[in-house]
């Protein structure tokens, strides 16, 4: 009887000590996780221009909530840091391509491949008349499985843009069609300006220290932005629409749309202009999709869906 009561004495012990292990394991865990979210929003986003992390000052706005246990930070909306990003000029090429379509042709729409090969590291102003200025132009991140370089993704999928547009009926410029340029950021914008695009789109993917990040996204300015605000709402209507579109073609994850006066593309630009961040070159199984010929015909045909729906019904 002694025996039996010591063995169940020692049965006791096992399990309680299991017990506080397990306890232990997962407040290490979610320490962990706690940690992570806490480092995401501390660091806040970065300068898609410089790729130098800043602070938060401004609201995603009007972001659609994603509930995702992957990133979501306090604000039910998602925890994004930023990879560089950039503008350019000169050497624009017109379409003079006869081609049939459905009547867009008295549109024009300027496409601008986000980057180039080489960076420049000169500044230039971050709007007209401003006295803050930034790197004219980065060469962008890269695949973090393909190794593909951000500026040859962009080109890539401008080009089949290009020819989507033009097949439709658009009149299509391009900002590059080659990566060896030197074109800033000002410049890209200023060639949207001479021409009076309808719509100015500027292609990009994004970056993140966090590999499980992936999904799309778009950037126009503020309501409140001093050198074009009173864009905002053309912007923020056309960033609306290619978003939506693009998700739709593709089902990839619909992030939101950032609202920022801190892209010297966007402040100069005196025409509706929307950065489009077509997927995650940091999220291993995003970045290989983004870089076969399928998958960007579907990024091509749902952000030509969004310039369809954002010109609908107007006049020329």
């Amino acid at each position: 009887m002694k025996k039996l009561f010591i063995i169940l004495i020692l049965v006791l012990a096992m399990l309680v000590g299991c017990a506080g292990k397990d306890t232990v394991n997962r407040k290490e865990a979610s320490a962990t996780k706690e940690d992570s979210v806490q480092h995401f929003e501390q660091q806040g986003p970065k300068d898609m221009e410089t790729g130098s992390y800043v602070e938060m000052t401004e609201d995603p706005g009007k972001a659609e909530e994603d509930t995702s246990e992957e990133y979501s930070d306090t604000r039910g909306q998602q925890s994004t840091t930023w990879k560089s990003l950039s503008d350019s000029e000169e050497k624009t090429s017109e379409s003079g391509k006869k081609r049939t379509g459905s009547g867009n042709r008295q549109f024009l729409v300027v496409i601008d491949p986000g980057h180039q090969q080489e960076q420049n590291k000169g500044l230039e102003p971050v709007g007209p008349g401003s006295s803050e200025k930034k790197q004219k132009v980065s060469s962008g991140t890269s695949g973090v499985s393909t190794g593909l370089d951000e500026y040859q993704l962009n080109l890539e999928v401008s080009l089949k843009l290009k020819e989507e547009l033009e097949d439709r009926g658009y009149k299509v410029i391009m900002t590059r069609e080659t990566n060896d340029v030197d074109i800033s950021n000002v410049e890209r914008a200023q060639i949207a300006n001479r021409n009076h695009a309808d719509a100015f789109i500027r292609i990009h993917a994004n970056g993140d220290d966090n590999r499980s990040v992936h999904g799309m996204m778009t950037l126009c300015q503020t309501p409140h932005n001093p050198y074009n605000g009173k864009l905002y709402k053309k912007s923020r209507a056309l960033a609306e629409a290619v978003l939506d579109k693009a998700v739709e073609k593709t089902d990839a994850k619909k992030l939101y749309i950032y609202e920022t006066d801190t892209m010297s593309g966007i402040n100069w630009a005196e025409v509706p202009c929307t950065i489009f961040e077509m997927g995650y070159m940091s999220n291993p199984r995003e970045d290989e999709k983004m870089s076969t010929d399928s998958y960007q015909e579907k990024i091509v045909r749902g952000v030509a869906d969004g310039i369809d729906a954002f010109l609908q019904g107007r006049k020329k």
